[in-house]
């Protein structure tokens, strides 16, 4: 009878550069069907700031946790802030994961650097006035009540670009006052509360575009692009006075109404479309010194008729002092 002997398994040292690992990477990514954007998120972050720190020959062996703390402090020697020295972390953490996992590098742990969140800087309520003022709808051309209709949307509901362009007018359910996202961040379907006031605009707006196809589309009736959102806010905002600009800014400015007029945090996570509770927290922290603002003013103590007054004299301190 033949003796088979046991094989013993070895691993075999695979002496790749980042640029080859990172084209591996990409195509796991791919086959993982990550969005298109995600994909050139990496890529932006690889070529325009990694590829500056460190060559592309560099072999992937030799990349430690040093290096990763010296790309934090190479991001902050640019000019970066907290938010963007975690977001280049976080993407360059993914791609040495991956890497570790197939046994290309030593294995460690990256922990992202503590941030300090700065406040965010919202929509007052004057400009809010000024942007929510409808125009002349006999004078303005189709793209300002477009504009008008959509400032009214994302604050009535915190939505993202990404989520604002793909809506149709069929992901609007007027009977039960609900609208449908069909793109989200994680694409899980995600359906919101239309507010009573949202909905009659939205209602008159649908019926000026004919109710049908794209909810909010350009000029000529066809899909629009991000960018062109965001530059015709952009122009929106100038045109009437308002040199704050930026899509996101209205959700920061929703959320901050929101928690300021006393909505619960796990609503707002789901109005948001956040997996995690953290960045719903943040929010909170961030607008700590407005919850303060007019505290006493509407603190249930303080309104209360008969004002409390110390009945301790300054006889009965010294008493007690002795």
């Amino acid at each position: 009878m033949a003796n088979y002997k046991k094989k013993k398994l070895t691993l075999i040292s695979v002496d790749k550069n980042f640029e080859q690992g990172y084209g591996e990477f990409i195509g796991y990514c791919k086959a993982r069907n990550l969005r298109p954007a995600t994909i050139k998120h990496y890529d932006n972050i690889i070529n325009y700031t990694w590829y500056k720190f460190l060559p592309k020959e560099t072999a992937i062996a030799d990349i430690t946790l040093q290096t990763v703390y010296d790309f934090m402090e190479y991001c902050r020697a640019l000019g970066n802030g907290d938010t963007t020295v975690n977001t280049n972390v976080r993407a360059i953490r993914a791609i040495l994961y991956y890497f570790m996992r197939l046994g290309y590098m030593d294995e460690f742990q990256i922990v992202e650097p503590k941030r300090n969140p700065k406040p965010i800087e919202t929509y007052t309520d004057a400009e809010l006035k000024i942007l929510l003022t409808k125009p002349d709808m006999k004078k303005c051309r189709f793209s300002e009540y477009r504009n008008w209709v959509i400032c009214n949307f994302l604050l009535a509901t915190g939505a993202r670009l990404s989520t604002l362009v793909e809506l149709r007018v069929e992901d609007l359910d007027f009977e039960n006052e609900l609208i449908a996202y069909r793109h989200t961040k994680n694409r899980k379907r995600q359906v919101v509360p239309m507010s009573s006031k949202l909905k009659l605009i939205l209602q008159e707006y649908v019926a000026y575009i004919d109710g049908e196809g794209v909810l909010f589309p350009n000029s000529y009736g066809e899909p629009i692009s991000q960018i062109t959102i965001t530059h015709g806010l952009q122009y929106y905002n100038q045109r009437r006075g308002v040199m704050k600009t930026g899509v996101h800014r209205w959700r920061h400015t929703f959320a901050k109404k929101w928690i300021l007029s006393g909505g619960d945090i796990f609503r707002l996570q789901k109005m948001l479309g956040h997996s995690s509770m953290e960045i719903v927290k943040n929010y909170v922290n961030m607008f700590t010194d407005d919850l303060q603002r007019d505290f006493d003013t509407f603190n249930p103590l303080e309104t209360m008729a008969e004002p409390v007054r110390s009945r301790i004299t300054v006889r009965d301190k010294r008493r007690r002092l002795k």
